[in-house]
């Protein structure tokens, strides 16, 4: 059975599983990093938020052996087969994005990778900000917890009349009131995540937020980097480790290459597709007070 054959008949079952109160349709989005994913959307009539059900983990498992029904149960059970990304009516859109007073304290920020996001980017207003693009996200308070949110779209900001600017200014003011920064070790990371700890000479920080989702973007506002290069007497090197993290240490211009070598094959190896940031690495300028690329050289 291909896979367009399998998406029918996993909204079939869906659909005999939840009942007539619930609509179900096919959803196709495009997601971090280029990457294209079907999914289905289950929302219950009358609300105004839906969960999307991606389809790609139990086709292959399908693949695999696994009956429809099992593939069905993945769906439904697996903790990571829901995306919480909103999907919204028109009566929800014109209630909460006419007036943008109301919408802006919502605001937050996101740094993806700009190069592998050329396409999303011509629809999504941003700020390019060294081989990343700063992106914005409405995120929905009652869903918080699920990490629900809305993408900002050029719709959205034609609509409200304002510019990319007055985006990045409000969005950057919630962020440092509302998605505070967070530095550890990477022992106390490792020991946070119940895995156990790798010494590392010399000592690695992780910089995030304090819900460790989305947290490359304290890069654009944390002032303990600075605190760190001073406490090292030197400037850091920042390795990006997801869309979450980023990893800071102590600069080596020797060690540059190695470094960066590092990134990607831990890029490659470790990190979901879909949340790689970057396959460079970065400093931190203790006289700029900013964050500048490391050009290969």
């Amino acid at each position: 059975m291909d896979f367009e054959t399998f998406t029918e008949k996993m909204k079939e079952l869906l659909a005999k599983r939840v009942g007539d109160s619930w609509e179900i349709r096919v959803h196709k989005a495009l997601k971090n990093n280029g990457i294209k994913r079907t999914g289905i959307l289950l929302q219950k009539k009358g609300e105004r938020y839906g969960s999307i059900l991606y389809l790609e983990e139990a086709y292959e498992k399908y693949t695999d052996g696994m009956d429809l029904e099992e593939a069905v149960d993945v769906l439904l059970d697996a903790p990571f087969g829901h995306d919480f990304e909103v999907e919204f009516d028109k009566k929800f859109q014109a209630e909460s994005f006419k007036d943008y007073s109301r919408v802006k304290e919502h605001l937050r920020l996101r740094l993806i990778n700009y190069e592998k996001n050329i396409e999303l980017l011509k629809d999504v207003p941003h700020v390019r900000w060294n081989d990343l693009a700063v992106i914005f996200c409405y995120e929905i308070e009652a869903l918080k917890k699920d990490g629900s949110y809305i993408m900002i779209r050029n719709a959205h900001l034609a609509a409200w009349e304002e510019t990319v600017d007055i985006l990045y200014e409000d969005a950057l003011k919630n962020m440092k009131d509302k998605a505070a920064d967070d530095m550890l070790s990477l022992s106390e990371m490792f020991k946070e995540m119940a895995v156990p700890s790798i010494e590392k000479t010399p000592p690695m920080y992780v910089l995030t937020n304090t819900s460790r989702k989305f947290g490359a973007a304290v890069m654009l506002y944390s002032g303990k980097m600075k605190e760190l290069a001073d406490s090292f007497g030197s400037d850091l090197v920042i390795m990006p480790s997801s869309l979450h993290e980023v990893l800071l240490l102590a600069d080596d211009e020797e060690k540059h290459t190695s470094w960066r070598e590092m990134v990607r094959e831990v890029n490659r190896l470790m990190v979901e597709p879909e949340e790689v940031l970057s396959d460079n690495i970065y400093r931190y300028s203790r006289e700029k007070d900013t964050v500048e690329l490391l050009a290969a050289g």
